[in-house]
This record gives structure tokens, C-alpha cells and sequence, in this order.
């Protein structure tokens, strides 16, 4: 969620480092290891070091001043396409380079090897960034850590305590009735958008629209409760929730620009807060609405069920306070990464018949008409998955994910870094890597199939969309879920065709990967 604070930084090129070659890898059994690197890394760890001398020191890696990144991101106006910058820089720099964007400075790393390298060294409690305006928000209100804004020990005892009901397969499948609700919603919200406002048949900017889907979906596991975005008219309640999602990500990447002295001064810091205010204030009375519940339900002595935020209570592992902050923050890492990716999936299905037909002949013969999908029958639709790891290869919703070492110095290619250096992981540049992705341009869901030659030879960490380790996404069953149940269910419905007009949709990072404008689609009856 932090990709546009650290992506794609740096500029002035380093001549010596262009001559030499950053990844070649060599076994563990043979590699002259120093130290650190023995130390750290794991048993499936290769070292990568250009020869057996002494690592070069940070300070040794090439980078741009600050000035120079500003002129890459306002003059050459990289500033809402700099997962694109990564590309560029790449070519520039080699697959390891150090940049400055304002006070941090970041290590970026933009190969599969190296970017293998640094998360098999992340250590036991592994840190995506120190997140400082996430965390003084919640110092300022005395809110409790998420799973996102939490550290160390604390984000650990939170982890486990939340992983069960998110990853668990046999958990997260008794969503899908709850998921498929909103589902059959949103199909009949396509048809009355579509007779209102789209002549019979265009549903416009379609990414909005899905964004209330997955709004709704998410609420509906984790509060227990729908909030109306599948409503004719959204409440102006909810309305101005999801505005406030918007808002905290859409400033985010702007406060981190300045010191931290400087934010109770600045105008983007008093609107962070707001929106923050806003979201909490929201998921407070909902989550005290479900107290109430839960103690009315004990008082009848009736059997408790329920999904999410049921179990949280119930289980009495955190209290209301940790619960709240955990919730919220489960909330922003749910809904972006379904509406945006669908939205991806289904423009480029418009423009690819041949490939949103196969799709629909896998789903006709998956499970029958007159019900909904079930886990059962996404396990019997591989290239429906294929379909999403494709999209998701060319749209990571996080372009840039980060990695800040706490724990012990590492060495990543031929340098040696210390504790507290701040890794941008370059995803994006490296999702388009022609030796990992052949005609890495084009959409081929069949790359990702069982047995197909491609996938045989694939890096492993060549399209990581939900992270590595014990710190990837949480979310990622539950929108995996939310996924594949609507684009089953939409394509069994309805025959997607592009806009008639012809326009062309390219992406761009507002903190996150989205589409640069609305994405307008037919959606013709089967």
C-alpha cells in the first residue's frame, strides 16, 4: 500500500555499475559467504556475488540526488506513473540502484534473484516499512496497531491471532455464501445500470462500480454487515466512508514527503487525520453494534454464530481496542485489490474474445445454472485462476512492496547493508522481465497453467503480487474468494464487449495500481 512512497526512485547513472553484473549465482556450497550473509539466509538462499572479495558498502551503490528525482517525477511527469519509472530506472541503473525521496533513503531492487535475496533474509519479524504517519495517527488518537502499522513482537501475537479465519482455506470458504450475497447483487446492479445510464448495454466506469462491490463484500465478512453499495442510491453514510478510504491513501504518499516536525503544519496532515478520524469512528459503532448483539443473543441463551468479527470477540484473544484498529486496517488492504484487478480482468477479456469465451466454456461445465459457485467448484476452474494470475502479473495492485531490515546487516548482490536499510522491491519492472515472462506485453492467462513450458521455467519470485513470507497479504484468501465468485458468476451472465468508443485504458499509481481513466464495458446478456 506504500508503492508510491518508495517506487521508482533514482536517476543519474552509475557508469561502474553498468559494466558489472549484479546476479550471477552461485551455490551456497560453493559461495565465499561473508558472515552476514551465512547468518541470515536460508537454507534455499543462493548467494549472489560478483567474486570472492569483500561486498562494496552501501555507500558505494549508485543512486540520484533528490533534485534529480524530483525532475524525473514533475518534469519528465513520472509522478502518477512510476511503475513505470522502475522500468526505465532499470536500465539505467542495473537491477540494484539507491535513491532519495526526501528524507528516506531507499535501496531499490528490480531483478526475480535479488528480490528473492532480500525477502529470504527478512528475518523472524519481518518490517514492510516503519509506516511513521500510520503510526502517529494512532499515537495521536490512542488507537491501537493493525496488522499493517504494527511491529516486532506485538505484530507477531496480532498475526497469529487473525491468520486462521483469513488463510485457512476451510474458514475462508465458509465466506463464499456471505460473498455470494453481494454477488447476485451487483449482477442485478449491472442490469439497472445498464437500462438507466447505459442504453441496454454499457455499465460505465466500471472500476467505480466494482469498488462498492468489493466495499460491500469485505464489510460483510469482517463487520457482519452490509453497508448499501449495492443500494440503487449508496447512503451518504457509507459514501463518505469509502471517500475517506480514498482520501488517507490518495495523501499519504504526499505527507511522507516532509519531516515529521513539519506535519502537525501542514494542511494533507490535518485531512489524514480526518479521514482516519472518519474510518475509525465508523468501524467503532459497528463493532459496538456487534458487541450488543453477541451480549443479547448470551442473555436469551440462543447459539452464537457468525463469521468474522464474531469469532474476534468471542475468542477474547484482544481486546475491543485491538480488535478495532486490526479491523480497520483488514478493511483497506480487502477492497482495492478485487475492483481494481477485476476491472483489469474484464477489459482485457472485451478485447480478447477467444480467451473470455474459453473462460466461459470452463465455467458453464464447472457447476450448474440455477445456483451460485461454491469452493468447490473454483477447484474444478484452473483457468479462471490463470486468468487472475495473469492480471495480476501485469496489474500488481502494489507495484512496489518494501522491506525494512531490523534485525541484522544483509548482503543483497554484491553489497553489504546494514540494519535499517529500507528495500523497494520493484515488482512491476520485474512482472515485465522478457527472460521470466516471454512477450511479457501481452495478456496469455495460459502461462500459468499446469504443465504449460513457460510456467516450468518461471522464477519463483517473478510476480509475488501478495508478498512473501509470514508478512504477505492477510487479506489474500478472502479477495481471492471475492474474486473468483464474481467473475464466474459475470461471465456466466453476461457477454463482456469493449467500448465501442475504442478507448484505451493504461494504468497509474495513486499510492496503488489503478486505471488512468474509467474503464467503460458492454455487458450483453447470454
Amino acid at each position: 500500500m506504500l508503492a508510491k512512497v518508495v517506487t521508482g526512485f533514482g536517476l543519474r547513472a552509475n557508469r561502474r555499475w553498468l559494466q558489472t553484473t549484479a546476479a550471477k549465482t552461485t551455490s551456497p556450497s560453493t559461495a565465499a559467504a561473508p558472515e552476514p550473509q551465512r547468518r541470515n539466509a536460508s537454507s534455499s538462499y543462493s548467494g549472489t556475488m560478483v567474486d570472492d572479495s569483500k561486498p562494496k558498502s552501501m555507500d558505494e551503490l549508485g543512486g540520484p540526488s533528490f533534485l534529480t528525482t524530483l525532475y524525473w517525477l514533475f518534469v519528465k511527469r513520472y509522478f502518477n506513473t512510476t511503475q513505470q519509472m522502475q522500468i526505465e530506472h532499470k536500465k539505467i541503473y542495473g537491477p540494484l540502484w539507491k535513491s532519495k525521496y526526501g528524507p528516506m533513503v531507499v535501496v531499490n531492487v528490480a531483478s526475480a534473484e535479488l528480490i528473492e535475496q532480500v525477502l529470504r533474509q527478512e528475518g523472524r519479524l519481518p518490517v514492510r516499512t516503519d509506516m511513521p504517519h500510520w503510526r502517529a495517527y494512532r499515537e495521536l488518537r490512542n488507537q491501537a496497531h493493525g496488522p499493517l502499522s504494527e511491529m516486532g513482537a506485538n505484530w507477531q501475537r496480532i498475526r497469529s491471532i487473525l491468520n486462521p479465519r483469513m488463510l485457512k482455506p476451510k474458514h475462508v470458504s465458509s465466506y463464499a455464501d456471505r460473498v455470494n450475497e453481494v454477488v447476485a447483487d451487483f449482477v442485478e446492479r449491472v442490469r439497472w445500470l445498464r437500462e438507466t445510464a447505459g442504453s441496454g448495454v454499457m455499465v460505465h466506469d466500471v472500476t467505480e462500480e466494482l469498488y462498492k462491490f468489493a466495499f460491500e463484500g469485505i464489510c460483510s465478512v469482517l463487520f457482519e454487515t452490509r453497508m448499501g453499495c449495492m443500494n440503487k442510491e449508496v447512503p451518504d453514510e457509507t459514501q463518505k466512508f469509502i471517500f475517506s478510504v480514498g482520501e488517507m491513501f490518495r495523501l499519504s504518499p504526499v505527507i511522507v514527503l516532509f519531516p515529521k516536525w513539519q506535519w502537525p503544519y501542514l494542511p494533507p496532515w490535518t485531512k489524514f487525520v480526518a479521514a482516519w478520524d472518519h474510518l475509525f469512528k465508523v468501524a467503532e459503532e459497528l463493532v459496538q453494534k456487534k458487541v450488543e448483539e453477541l451480549q443479547n443473543m448470551e442473555q436469551a441463551e440462543r447459539n452464537v454464530e457468525g463469521a468474522y468479527l464474531t469469532h474476534l470477540l468471542l475468542s477474547k484473544k484482544m481486546n475491543v481496542t485491538e480488535i478495532l484498529g486490526s479491523i480497520t486496517e483488514l478493511l483497506l488492504a480487502g477492497v482495492d485489490t478485487t475492483s481494481n484487478t477485476i476491472s483489469w480482468v474484464l477489459y482485457h477479456l472485451a478485447r480478447e474474445p477467444d480467451i473470455q469465451e474459453k473462460l466461459y466454456q470452463e465455467v458453464i461445465r464447472a457447476y450448474p445454472a440455477q445456483r451460485m459457485p461454491n469452493g468447490d467448484d473454483i477447484a474444478r476452474m484452473p483457468f479462471l485462476k490463470a486468468v487472475i494470475r495473469e492480471t495480476l502479473r501485469l496489474y500488481p495492485v502494489v507495484p512496489g512492496n518494501a522491506r525494512l531490515t531490523v534485525e541484522n546487516e544483509i548482503v543483497v548482490g554484491d553489497h553489504l547493508f546494514p540494519k535499517g536499510t529500507l528495500f523497494h522491491l520493484c515488482h512491476y519492472a520485474v512482472s515485465f522481465d522478457e527472460s521470466i515472462f516471454p512477450d511479457p506485453h501481452r495478456f496469455l492467462p495460459q502461462r500459468w497453467l499446469r504443465g504449460a513450458e513457460e510456467k516450468a521455467t518461471q522464477h519463483p519470485f517473478g510476480s509475488v503480487p501478495f508478498g512473501f513470507g509470514i508478512r504477505a497479504c492477510l487479506g489474500r484468501r478472502v479477495a481471492e474468494l471475492e474474486m473468483y465468485l464474481l467473475l464466474s458468476t459475470l461471465i456466466r451472465h453476461f457477454e463482456v464487449r469493449p467500448d465501442p468508443s475504442g478507448t484505451a485504458v493504461t494504468p497509474i499509481t495513486r499510492t496503488l495500481l489503478c486505471p488512468a481513466k474509467p474503464i467503460n464495458l458492454q455487458f450483453v446478456d447470454r
